[in-house]
């Protein structure tokens, strides 16, 4: 496999800028000098990976953005019915675009020459996002004055596509009809859940209607809808140019597609050659011995030894993992890639219980918040390990809140403690993890508590630039003792967790919360209501897929929120 994801990444770049060049040379009869303004500009579109299978075909140093983006294959088959994700909204693919109007995006299929994520998902998403935003500009356009402030018309709308585009060579008319027949109940379907929290910035972002062009097989591919070539247009469209790099044979069944290659100068073919498979990165938890894309190409060439067998490069993987791990390199290992995910413009992430393993987790964090009622038994060795061996502090705190219906009130209790430790290591600068179970319920309520309190309501989600205006000091003279004892190794003092573990725990956090500006006057509002915690949570799912808290859960949030006595006057509870 991985021979066969280094062929196909050879050239990707240069592959692809000369099937477009020959493309604009069939297309335009411009001069010379129009067609080297015209690769110019195709050299200046940023490259990026389709999360996962595409990751692998990038080199590191060909990444020219630090976007994630993901467009899962499976929601675009015909059995999930076309469907659109709300948890996959992929806006900064949008903020991206609204900056440089195009970019190339990677991925492969082992049976297709375009992946379903190419010739479907995407597809889908452009049509559904062009048309949310016609509808949000018909809605401002109703609130507007005479005036016309955003400057939309008549013309604007004429002029606005909110056609479905896919690739002929995929989808067939018939089909085209069955996809375009859904699309507005997925335009309804984004409209009513309110994902979008920010309507105005979609709009004012996504200037321009989004539209797919697709490249495989060293082929620009044609429209289903048209039988035009696709094509990006830097004044009428934001355009996701989408490149296959793996090569296919003709027929249909996968058999067909996997032929030997032999990549040595012997005429025996049986010794140095292997048997190349298109899109072999597909589905590399089954086959990558916790190799990830960034370590293959940082090894690379001792791993593609062409006298190497099978058994030797599994070998080779194990002891490049284990060299990473002893040497602390700081590169991303499949433990964050895949069972922890980056929460917005904030050093924070959500896990899953791998992403916590020690000693890997200190590889790519300085302190981790443990919500489940199990610690991994050499956890604080692995710290002592870091301090002796490398000489780095590394911090830890277990909030040991049980699964699901069995926690009655840890979650409440104990929140406080956890807030205030991601606060201070977040102040810290620190590289922060938050990992339960599966990273869906009990560590997404903590990080949804923690944003309300730091983070604006918008999209992307970033810290507010008070951060530091949450004086730890305060909150140790309001409840501490006095004494300089820290609670195991979470730099936290153990008189203020003691304090914040009491029957008014809560309120004397959210009392600290309410007074961090020397504010001196009761509060008169909380700081979250059912409203805005969904729409924390929407802005959450939004880097974190599997966000889902339980009904439970929630209720929990809204009693930590919104329950206390502090906001009691004229006998009502706001």
């Amino acid at each position: 496999r991985l021979l066969s994801i280094h062929r196909d990444a050879q050239n990707l770049k240069a592959r692809v800028y000369s099937t477009l060049e020959q493309h604009h040379h069939d297309d335009d009869d411009d001069d010379d000098a129009s067609s080297h303004t015209y690769i110019r500009r195709i050299k200046s579109f940023p490259w990026l990976p389709n999360k996962n299978c595409g990751s692998w075909y990038l080199p590191p140093d060909d990444i020219t953005t630090s976007i994630e983006v993901y467009f899962k294959s499976s929601d675009g088959h015909i059995t999930s019915d076309y469907a659109f994700s709300l948890k996959r909204l992929n806006l900064p693919l949008i903020e991206l675009l609204h900056q440089v109007n195009s970019c190339f995006l990677v991925d492969s299929s082992v049976r297709k020459i375009l992946p379903d994520s190419f010739s479907r998902t995407i597809p889908v998403w452009c049509c559904v996002m062009n048309r949310i935003v016609q509808r949000y500009r018909e809605e401002e356009l109703l609130l507007c004055d005479e005036n016309n402030t955003h400057g939309y018309d008549a013309a604007d709308r004429a002029q606005w596509d909110t056609s479905l585009y896919t690739p002929a060579s995929i989808v067939s008319p018939v089909e085209y009809v069955e996809i375009l027949a859904l699309i507005d109940s997925r335009v309804e379907l984004l409209y009513s859940s309110k994902a979008i929290v920010n309507p105005s910035w979609l709009v004012r972002t996504l200037n321009k209607p989004l539209r797919p062009m697709w490249i495989a097989e060293g082929q620009v591919q044609r429209y289903t809808n048209s039988l035009h070539l696709s094509s990006f247009d830097d004044g009428n469209y934001l355009t996701i140019i989408c490149c296959n790099p793996s090569y296919y044979s003709e027929g249909s069944s996968v058999k067909n597609h996997i032929h030997w290659v032999n990549h040595s100068n012997s005429n025996d073919e049986t010794r140095f050659g292997y048997y190349y498979t298109p899109g072999a990165a597909d589905d590399d938890s089954e086959w990558g011995r916790n190799l990830s894309p960034i370590l293959f190409w940082s090894n690379y060439e001792q791993l593609l030894a062409p006298n190497l067998a099978e058994d030797d490069t599994d070998a080779m993987i194990d002891a490049i993992l284990q060299r990473t791990r002893d040497n602390h390199l700081t590169c991303v290992l499949p433990n964050v890639t895949e069972y922890a995910d980056k929460i917005g413009n904030i050093d924070l992430w959500i896990g899953s219980y791998e992403a916590g393993k020690p000693p890997d987790c200190w590889l790519n964090f300085d302190a981790v918040l443990n919500v489940t009622q199990t610690d991994y038994t050499d956890i604080y060795d692995s710290i002592t390990q870091q301090r002796e061996k490398h000489k780095r502090e590394c911090f830890y705190l277990q909030l040991p809140v049980a699964q699901g219906k069995k926690d009655k009130t840890e979650l409440e209790r104990w929140m406080p403690i956890g807030l205030v430790f991601l606060i201070h290591h977040l102040q810290q600068k620190r590289r922060v993890l938050v990992y339960g179970n599966k990273g869906r319920d009990r560590a997404v309520a903590v990080v949804l508590a923690l944003v309300v309190f730091i983070c604006p309501p918008t999209y992307p989600l970033k810290l507010k630039e008070d951060i530091h205006a949450f004086n730890l000091d305060s909150l140790a003279r309001r409840g501490g003792s006095g004494d300089n004892i820290l609670y195991f190794h979470s730099d936290l003092r153990l008189d203020v967790v003691n304090a914040l573990l009491k029957e008014n725990g809560r309120d004397s956090f959210l009392q600290w919360m309410h007074t961090r500006k020397e504010l001196q006057a009761l509060p008169q509002e909380t700081f979250a209501d059912k409203e805005s915690l969904r729409i924390f949570l929407q802005l959450v799912a939004q880097y974190r897929e599997n966000a889902e808290p339980t009904r439970s859960t929630m209720q929990k949030l809204n009693r930590f929120f919104m329950s206390s006595s502090m906001y009691r006057h004229n006998n009502k509870i706001l």
